[in-house]
């Protein structure tokens, strides 16, 4: 089942009226192990991501 979609009017989404919107993640760490504990190397970011109304929790379409 697709997930609802809803638009962005007004600074609104059109589905529920909520005017705050969240993505999904969009970085990561890498780690190794070492002496007992994880430990970050570095962090990588993926340049795709998805806008989601925080009210409703549909995906945003612009």
């Amino acid at each position: 089942m697709a997930k609802a979609k809803a638009k962005v009017k007004k600074g609104r989404c059109s589905k529920c009226g909520a005017g705050e919107f969240i993505t999904t993640p969009n970085q990561y760490d890498v780690l190794t192990f070492s002496k007992g504990k994880f430990e970050i190397v570095g962090t990588e970011l993926i340049n795709d991501f998805k806008v989601f109304c925080r009210g409703c929790s549909a995906e945003v379409i612009i």
